[in-house]
């Protein structure tokens, strides 16, 4: 095969990538301006009249406001323990050496793959009196990606040359102030890698706020979506705006980091 058929191979299978993410995409967003009528056809058809009123509608009805002030705590707060608790952690392991660092860098690897056990989580909530609380769907998020987020970190904290550490150690540094002034600097291409997924994850999450929070009034922004599915019927204009005002803050956070993955998922991966 010459080097231009491959080319052509790889366009064509680009494109067909893109069109699986582009026609669904496209679906929802035409589905959003529709009339009642128009939306629960669910085609790619374009709407008779554009009712961007549906948007007022959503963000009042649905209460997007209590629902985005929710999830703004929830996602930032569990990102930022994340990030730190992630950095400290692979800075930690990685500049130890002994079986028991080995054995534990093992543990949190197997948190990638083992699904998390909610019937003993929420046991445990319950007995430090967290269920049904921020605090303790922020923990147990923070549980959840901590082993992504020292996998990925693990990578760059090895490839920061020890003499750094052994030079700063020479001029008095401590351990925290070595991690704090050196070390995490030099992590920002993984810091915002774990940012990015971190904060996806956590702003969608629906099954563990589900099972953790019963209070409707700190349900974050995907429960929102409840406000335009009854048992009559289903809204689809409505679910359809609502769909789009949960994804744009993420998609404003992936735009703004996106250069940054690609280079964290491969130290992570190939040095980690």
């Amino acid at each position: 095969m010459s080097e231009r058929s491959g080319a052509w191979l790889r366009t064509i299978a680009a494109s067909v990538a893109s069109l699986i993410i582009f026609v669904p995409l496209l679906l929802v967003v035409l589905g959003s301006l529709k009339s009642p009528a128009e939306a629960v056809k669910l085609d790619l058809s374009l709407p008779s009249e554009w009712l961007w009123s549906n948007y007022k509608t959503v963000f009042v009805e649905g209460k997007l406001l209590n629902g985005f002030k929710n999830s703004l705590l929830v996602t930032g707060s569990a990102v930022l323990l994340t990030v730190l608790a992630g950095s400290i952690a692979a800075y930690f392991l990685t500049r130890r050496e002994g079986r028991w660092v080995k054995a534990l860098y093992f543990m949190f690897f197997a948190g990638l793959i083992a699904p998390p056990s909610m019937i003993p989580s929420i046991r445990l909530l319950q007995t430090l009196h967290l269920s049904g609380e921020y605090l303790g769907l922020i923990l147990f998020l923070t549980a959840l990606y901590l082993p992504l987020a020292i996998f990925i970190m693990s990578g760059f904290v090895k490839a920061i040359p020890r003499e750094l550490d052994e030079a700063a150690t020479m001029d008095g540094a401590g351990s925290f102030y070595l991690y704090a002034r050196v070390i995490f600097p030099l992590l920002k291409p993984s810091l915002a890698t774990v940012t990015v997924f971190v904060s996806i994850y956590a702003w969608n999450d629906f099954l563990n706020t589900m099972y953790i929070i019963s209070d409707s009034s700190k349900w974050t922004l995907p429960f929102s979506v409840y406000n335009f599915v009854s048992q009559y019927g289903t809204d689809w204009q409505y679910v359809f705006a609502d769909l789009l005002a949960v994804m744009l803050p993420m998609l404003i956070v992936y735009l703004f980091l996106q250069r940054y993955i690609i280079e964290g998922m491969t130290a992570g991966s190939v040095k980690g």
